[in-house]
């Protein structure tokens, strides 16, 4: 009997306390919650964001940009977008990064039948022998991307609009349907806004840095903030 009783004490002394296994257990939960925080941090930070493919030089201006990634958008609030980048050794291609401050509206003064957005952009890829270029060319169908975001191109006639600004091309082709493009526009600068973390003044014209007749109808006709206030409007959505 008594080595029986022996036996049961020693048993209870290698038991763990239940104050030990209550600081094992919250520990665990501890470790758990972390991990599973650090998951979802990841995951939103990579959310909708493309990085470009191709091996672009870097620059200082890269380091300095506060961190803004090139988008590569495929859809803009249901508009398809076409992700048809001019090869960087063309003259229309700067290879220059730069920080985005802008977002500048223009439209192709292009009123021949048949020049879309697909046209403008066979032009920059096949044509173009100039350094002439800008970002994004939108018709009333779909939006062209046709130079990274985050890259130089010449499309303000001033140095501030071409450093800092991303070119967006409106069509005015006769044969296609303005409003539409207008409304597709407007969507496409919405999603640079949230993208880049710019505000509303962010939205510029040709006309504001070169002082060119640019976008001859929005202006002409005094649209520019019912095109603002269209942006707002999908920048709550």
């Amino acid at each position: 009997m008594e080595k029986k009783k022996k036996k049961k004490k020693y048993y209870r002394k290698r038991k763990i306390k239940p104050k030990i296994r209550l600081c094992i257990f919250i520990i665990l939960i501890i470790l758990t919650f972390n991990f599973i925080n650090n998951v979802l941090k990841s995951s939103n930070a990579s959310r909708n964001i493309v990085t470009e493919k191709e091996n672009l030089p870097v620059t200082n201006d890269t380091k300095e940009n506060n961190q803004q990634i090139a988008v590569f958008p495929s859809d803009v609030y249901g508009v398809q977008v076409k992700n048809e980048i001019i090869d960087k050794e063309t003259k229309a291609r700067s290879g220059e990064k730069r920080i985005i401050k802008y977002i500048v509206i223009h439209e192709t003064d292009n009123f021949e039948k048949g020049t879309t957005a697909a046209n403008h952009a066979m032009f920059l890829k096949e044509n173009n022998t100039s350094s002439t270029s800008w970002h994004y060319t939108v018709d009333d169908k779909e939006i062209y991307h046709h130079i990274p975001d985050d890259e130089k191109a010449n499309h303000a006639g001033e140095h501030n609009g071409n450093e800092y600004g991303i070119g967006i091309e409106l069509c005015v082709n006769k044969e296609g349907n303005f409003e539409k493009t207008f409304d597709n526009a407007t969507k496409l600068v919405a999603y640079l806004l949230k993208s880049y973390d710019l505000e509303i003044e962010a939205v510029k014209t040709h006309h504001d840095f070169s002082g060119k007749d640019c976008p001859h109808k929005i202006l002409k006709n005094n649209r520019l903030e019912e095109f603002k206030k269209k942006v707002k409007y999908y920048l709550k959505l």
